[in-house]
């Protein structure tokens, strides 16, 4: 089984130099591009963060979910599960370092990944054992570029 790495970085549009953009300095994840997968055709599932990470972890649109609202509560169907709850089930080790807004308050971070906080690593799975490892950057986060400056 491949060991699977999901680096996320949201907010970022087309504006890295490995889909054209000359004023963008990202060597290294242009060169990760160019040995990688890059998607040269992705669209935004819901217009911000949490409904979109609603249908990532689920695979269901979030408005199908009845997530597609910005502070959802709305429990998801017990007929979903998340992905890192299959890939737990094949033998992997899950982890996930930030991001647990999942934009529904059923979705507990504790129960479908292995491990779930900053310090969470892929290097605590036991000898041999395939990993999925999330790492999630804040930095091009419209909360985290867009700051409020008081007067």
């Amino acid at each position: 089984m491949p060991n699977i790495l999901w680096l996320t970085s949201e907010d970022n549009s087309v504006f890295l130099g490995c889909y054209g953009d000359e004023f963008a300095t990202t060597p290294n994840l242009d060169r990760m591009a160019s040995e990688g997968f890059m998607y040269t055709h992705a669209y935004a599932n819901a217009p911000v963060c949490s409904p979109s990470r609603n249908t990532i972890i689920t695979g269901v649109y979030a408005n199908s979910n009845g997530n597609e609202h910005m502070r959802s509560n709305y429990p998801k169907s017990e007929t979903v599960k998340t992905y890192p709850e299959f890939l737990r089930e094949a033998g992997y080790y899950c982890t996930n370092n930030g991001k647990t807004d999942y934009n529904t308050n059923s979705i507990s971070p504790d129960k479908i990944w292995n491990e779930s906080s900053r310090e969470a690593h892929y290097k605590n799975r036991a000898p041999g054992q395939p990993f999925f490892a999330v790492f999630n950057t804040t930095l091009s986060h419209e909360s985290s570029i867009h700051k409020i400056h008081s007067g």
